[in-house]
């Protein structure tokens, strides 16, 4: 979509270049290079696809800069960054012009729209509605894709279509002592009361979430397992006032973290040197239909990093613990993005591949796995003497060679298979 005058120059150059290709275009000789009558037209109808495309894009612009459309309408969440833009160009106002009235700069208006508005709060938003005298109306559902979206809601929330028999056995309904009938009886009370005493606006919170996922969730068994996870997280915080501080999280904090990996016990170290630092870590199982491996949450007390173990093995635990630390050092941030729910499985953009960059690379440096023998020979010693190298453990090499050969039956061996939910038996993970 064009935005501003300077794209629009720099889109009708292509098209009018675009046009002239296709005027000079030579069926005849492409055939002859191509080898193929189907292959020369499909470059020729490639072509003018894209002219197409250009031209669809730059009348867009044309009339919305005409002062023709004036009435935008949206219905979802979803379709109101592009409405922005759209009622921003119609109404006639700048890129710079728009940003006078938010009291903002140019550029962020810029990046706004670039982004169509991804990393801009509810507020945000509705103040950028304001100023273009749009109105905005609820819209009371979750709506939930795969990949990496937003969790989108609005209006009051259906407290009867939470997971109630899961969150009653699991012993979550914390001063109840009713039976499973009782608790589905008062469902609607006793899960506003649930969800409520951790997510005081749990439609302003949803409203700055991401997730990350290949499945269909249940979004209200994901709104309850993270109120259970902030439950834990704010008795933990009582016990453990360390205050936070993104300047302590350097390259040498990472680096002896990983190097922790190698010792016995080693996530219940790693619980102990994150609380050190003001992040807490916080295990409890996933509830049917999330699909979770791991999250990140941003309190008003701190950061919190919650882990499912729903793969109950030393590999997982490391790269999922270094993704979701990678989410609390370059991705939470007040207003915006609050709540990350990841499921390491689905494909990763943005952020997440950032994530999953970051995660790798302070795990086990590129510059070293680019010559490393244990990516070449993949034996038992190889792996060990890398480890030893590095200063990690060995299952975090094996699980590496897994994942780039996209093999998971290999060095099952090395993986530390049931090594951590043991370690955790507070947590009953057979639910």
């Amino acid at each position: 979509m064009i935005t501003n005058e300077r794209q629009y120059k720099i889109t009708n150059s292509q098209m009018q270049k675009l046009k002239v290709a296709i005027g000079a275009f030579d069926l005849k000789d492409t055939t002859s290079r191509a080898g193929s009558p189907v292959l020369a037209k499909a470059e020729l109808d490639a072509l003018r696809s894209e002219y197409e495309n250009l031209f669809s894009q730059l009348q867009e612009y044309e009339v919305l800069k005409s002062g023709m459309v004036g009435i935008f309408k949206a219905s979802s969440l979803g379709e109101l960054p592009t409405i922005l833009i759209k009622a921003r160009i119609a109404r006639g106002l700048s890129q710079r012009e728009l940003a006078e009235l938010l009291n903002v700069k140019e550029q962020q208006i810029q990046r706004y729209e670039a982004e169509e508005y991804a990393s801009a709060s509810l507020s945000r938003l509705s103040e950028v509605a304001n100023k273009l005298g749009l109105n905005i109306s609820e819209i009371a559902e979750f709506r939930i894709a795969s990949g990496l979206m937003e969790i989108e809601i609005g209006g009051d929330l259906p407290w009867n279509q939470f997971p109630v028999k899961d969150i009653y056995s699991r012993g979550w309904f914390e001063g109840f002592s009713g039976s499973l009938s009782d608790a589905i009886n008062k469902a609607d009370e006793l899960v506003k009361d649930f969800v409520t005493k951790s997510l005081e606006k749990p439609l302003a919170a949803a409203a700055r979430q991401l997730l990350r996922s290949n499945s269909a969730v249940n979004p209200y068994a994901l709104l309850a397992w993270q109120c259970r996870v902030i439950a834990l997280a704010e008795k933990r915080r009582e016990k453990n006032q360390k205050k936070f501080k993104l300047s302590d999280i350097t390259e040498e904090w990472l680096a002896k973290l990983a190097r922790l990996s190698s010792c016995d016990d080693s996530p219940k170290k790693a619980v102990e040197y994150l609380e050190n630092s003001g992040i807490l870590l916080i295990v409890v199982p996933h509830l049917p239909n999330t699909y979770l491996d791991g999250a990140a949450f941003l309190l008003s007390s701190g950061p919190v990093i919650a882990m499912t173990l729903r793969y109950d093995k030393l590999d997982n635990f490391w790269f999922v613990l270094f993704h979701e630390i990678a989410h609390v050092i370059k991705h939470l941030h007040k207003g915006t993005v609050e709540s990350i729910f990841d499921n390491l499985e689905a494909d990763a953009s943005g952020i997440e591949a950032e994530a999953d960059d970051l995660a790798s690379e302070v795990l086990i440096p590129q510059s070293k796995w680019k010559t490393a023998l244990a990516r070449y020979v993949r034996s038992r010693s190889a792996i060990m003497d890398f480890a030893h190298e590095l200063e990690i453990s060995p299952a975090i090499v094996a699980g590496k060679i897994r994942r780039e050969a996209n093999n998971y039956v290999i060095l099952n061996d090395l993986i530390g298979q049931g090594e951590i939910r043991k370690l955790f038996p507070e947590m009953d993970f057979s639910l």
